[in-house]
């Protein structure tokens, strides 16, 4: 089984990103590692 790439859990399918920024599966957000910086400084 697939799994997540995001949560790591086990998925049906391969997850897709929707268009709020969140997986379609697990329903959490995709965050870029280039905003995640930006948010510490």
């Amino acid at each position: 089984m697939v799994k997540c790439g995001i949560c790591g859990g086990e998925a049906p399918k391969q997850p897709c990103i929707t268009e709020e920024g969140k997986c379609d599966i697990c329903h959490k957000k995709v965050v870029l590692a280039e905003e995640k910086r930006e948010q510490h400084k």
